[in-house]
């Protein structure tokens, strides 16, 4: 079987429910290994693009591959290697949560589907109430609940929409951890959500999506670079001088004790060498600005 190094390929997909358009000329690549996070204001997409992806919708129009497979005609086949996490993810009130991811794992084509359940329901301690029917569990057992379902025998491809709501502070830290694992074992993992620091340090690439359409989508270096939103900071003895000179070439700054920061210009090598040549001794370092920063500038990047 060739190897798919895009694990998910989307041509022109577009959602249509009635008059409203969800979804609008959506397309985009998700690479194997890759921590991809989708970011949008409510009602932008998010939720409707990653049920097209799963399968549980059907798309208006445009193609779509998961795995090299059409989710909609193929989603049986693609189910054993997906893991998916949805807001409104609703397991039955009736059922033991013993019982809803036994029958999962069951579903997943597991080989031990009691011992794939129980190492599921470990990761978020779910194992601790499982006994119980889900119509007793608190918001927060019911999100480790479905958490625990998502990573029943560790797909290739894991999908969550917003996941950390409710969730305790140990629950969202362990999340964390998984997906850096996962990365790290070449497995893929797609995560919509509003609270964009859960996983600052861990998303690799990034797309935005607004009233249904992709603003920015890419590696997370790459959006930086394109829309010219690297951070510079200037350390000197001399900050004054140093933001008299920023000033005088127009551009934006931030001073902090003798810390001066700027988005990064394109002719920084001759403000350098202006500094040098004044006198003015200044350390020179880049930073990486955070996601919310990136999100909030793409919003109004045209």
């Amino acid at each position: 079987m060739a190897r798919i190094e895009n694990v998910i390929s989307a041509e022109e997909v577009c959602k249509v429910f009635g008059r409203n358009v969800v979804l609008n000329n959506i397309s985009l690549k998700v690479q194997k290994g890759s921590v991809f996070l989708i970011m949008g204001p409510n009602g932008s997409g998010k939720s409707t693009l990653l049920k097209i992806i799963t399968g549980l919708i059907k798309r208006t129009r445009g193609k779509i591959k998961v795995f090299g497979m059409d989710p909609w005609k193929q989603r049986q086949t693609i189910f054993t290697q997906v893991g998916a996490m949805f807001e409104d993810h609703a397991p039955p009130d009736w059922a033991s949560g013993r019982a809803y991811l036994e029958y999962k794992a069951t579903l997943k084509n597991a080989e031990e589907p009691k011992k794939e359940a129980l190492a599921a329901a470990k990761l978020f301690e779910v194992d601790t109430f499982w006994a119980q029917q889900v119509s007793t569990f608190s918001s927060g057992m019911k999100r480790k609940l479905a958490l625990a379902d998502a990573f029943i025998n560790d797909p290739e491809l894991v999908i969550l929409d917003d996941p950390t709501v409710a969730l305790d502070k140990e629950a969202r830290l362990t999340l964390q951890k998984i997906v850096e694992d996962r990365a790290r074992q070449n497995k893929t993992s797609i995560i919509a959500s509003h609270i964009i620091t859960e996983f600052e340090n861990h998303a690799t690439h990034l797309a935005v999506l607004n009233v249904g359409q992709i603003i920015v989508a890419g590696k997370v270096e790459d959006i930086m670079g394109n829309m010219g939103i690297h951070q510079v900071t200037i350390k000197s003895e001399q900050p004054e001088a140093v933001a008299n000179i920023l000033l005088k070439k127009g551009c934006p700054i931030k001073v902090h004790d003798n810390l001066v920061t700027i988005e990064r210009p394109e002719d920084l090598d001759r403000i350098i060498d202006m500094l040098e040549k004044l006198g003015v001794k200044a350390e020179i370092g880049e930073t990486r600005m955070n996601l919310w920063e990136i999100y909030t500038k793409a919003l109004t990047y045209r």
